[in-house]
């Protein structure tokens, strides 16, 4: 599918993202991961199938939606609020008030789609997750010291000048190595919505506020109660060497579910841009089409 840009008013705040030109039909919506964007599914939509509208919306300080406002913090169950509020306004769009939609979500995006699933199930028909199964947790004596963490870190934040980098490429290369390591093509992708022109060069257009701890974190058994209420089938794809292979309390996490198909496929975290993609798109598309 070709994807076109688009920006969306909400009663809540100005969203923007990539789309393909379909009108008719329940949208697909896909969410990227932390500080990442919607070029990040840019190498899915070749090989996704064409045949609903498709949405990849840019979270709030995200690529180019808008930043929250200055007193305001990124707190992630806001995200679930404010995707609501985008369907409600691309349903009617496209004349299907009423209808459950399907996401995808990828790390951050998966654990949004999550939420919103468990939270909303009447709006959800289907889910799939690209490695990603849920948020990191906290246990009793460890949300103390993670709430001081949090508070002394957003009480001392001023507003500065983000890093200027002379060129894309340059971007690019730093990104190469952050959040999720990607090959150099994905970067570039990633670059490509992800900086502005500034003077002197390119700056991130993410809000440095994306970058503060979180308050309070949920408890593993809160995640249990939360997953157990996704009513929709749920179709987790992860990469061999993504986050899943990691983190063994991750493994534990796939009894949580109701009902749940799981795939691996060759690559890392980012195994949807720069690992097999071609495969991940297949199961995709057969998830969809069931």
């Amino acid at each position: 599918m070709n994807l076109e840009s688009f920006s969306i008013e909400t009663p809540r705040l100005k969203l923007s993202g990539l789309k393909n030109k379909v009108e008719s039909g329940v949208p697909v919506i896909a969410l990227h991961g932390w500080l990442d964007n919607a070029a990040s599914f840019k190498p899915l939509s070749h090989y996704l199938s064409d045949s609903r509208p498709f949405y990849a919306l840019e979270m709030p300080g995200h690529g180019l939606s808008q930043h929250r406002a200055g007193s305001s913090s990124y707190h992630l169950v806001d995200n679930v609020v404010d995707v609501l509020a985008f369907i409600d306004v691309i349903l009617k769009h496209h004349n299907v008030d009423g209808k459950a939609v399907t996401l995808i979500g990828h790390s951050l995006g998966g654990i949004v789609c999550s939420l919103l699933a468990a939270s909303s199930p009447e709006r959800v028909e289907k889910l799939i997750l690209l490695d990603s199964l849920g948020p990191l947790t906290d246990e009793t004596e460890d949300v103390l010291p993670q709430l001081r963490r949090a508070v002394a870190k957003a009480a001392k934040f001023k507003s500065s000048k983000m890093t200027i980098y002379p060129s894309k490429e340059l971007a690019a290369t730093v990104r190469m190595s952050g959040i999720g390591r990607v090959s150099r093509d994905a970067a570039l992708l990633l670059v490509e919505r992800g900086v502005a022109e500034v003077e002197g060069g390119y700056s991130w257009t993410s809000d440095p506020k994306l970058l503060f701890p979180s308050m309070l974190r949920f408890s593993e058994a809160q995640v249990e109660v939360i997953f157990a209420g996704i009513e929709c089938p749920v179709s987790l794809i992860c990469g061999e060497a993504g986050y899943f292979s990691s983190y063994e309390k991750l493994k534990n996490r796939l009894s949580y579910f109701k009902t749940l198909k799981k795939h691996l496929v060759k690559g890392g975290h980012h195994f949807h841009m720069d690992g097999d993609v071609l495969k991940t798109a297949e199961l995709m598309n057969e998830f969809l089409a069931e």
